[in-house]
């Protein structure tokens, strides 16, 4: 019964949803806000060894859909052509695995005989967000966001990389309002338009 009752706890956590632990990065020397547009990169050398099963037109849609959205929110303008900053994602999976013992008391026997230990294997996953100065090539910005796969059900797939992108951008600061506006920004922009 003491088993029962300590395990309720996490019971009640993993109802909730996976765990999202988020990692910012970012170039100090460099103004993340000084822009006023964003694009997609087009790049694609980068991930050689794609795994379909996550690289995909699905998640595709999702991870930038959450990503434009978080953007825009903050005032900046998705562009596809010519854009102030270049955004590229890389997904990354791997199979985890941690030792648990047995509770103390848990297991009766000798006194020299060891706790039982358990290994729990698990698959660990990693969506990670560059945005590039399109200029210089360079890094400016990166997010990662790491999540247990194996407590993500199909139907929640949207609302978890939705959460996941959320908490990445979470201390991203909203565009300048003094920020000089782009050649397409002023046309799309015009009177007449």
């Amino acid at each position: 019964m003491k088993y029962l009752v300590s395990l309720l706890p996490s019971l009640l956590l993993l109802a909730c949803g996976p765990s999202i632990t988020t990692y910012t990065d970012h170039d100090p020397a460099y103004d993340v806000s000084g822009f006023t547009t964003f694009g997609w990169s087009d790049k694609t050398d980068v991930e050689a060894g794609k795994n379909p099963l996550y690289y995909n037109e699905l998640n595709d849609k999702r991870i930038k859909g959450a990503v434009e959205k978080e953007l825009t929110s903050r005032g900046y303008i998705h562009s596809e052509t010519h854009p102030d900053r270049l955004l590229h994602y890389h997904i990354v999976v791997d199979d985890e695995s941690v030792l648990a013992p047995e509770p103390y008391g848990y297991f009766y026997g000798p006194y020299w005989m060891r706790a039982r230990m358990h290994v729990y294997a698990y698959r660990e996953g990693t969506l990670i967000i560059d945005m590039m100065d399109p200029q210089t090539k360079s890094l400016v910005w990166r997010s990662w966001a790491t999540a247990t796969l194996d407590m993500i059900s199909k139907d929640k797939v949207d609302d978890v990389i939705a959460r996941a992108v959320g908490k990445m951008f979470k201390g991203f600061p909203r565009m300048q309002q003094n920020m000089p506006a782009t050649a397409e920004v002023s046309r799309r922009n015009a009177p007449g338009d």
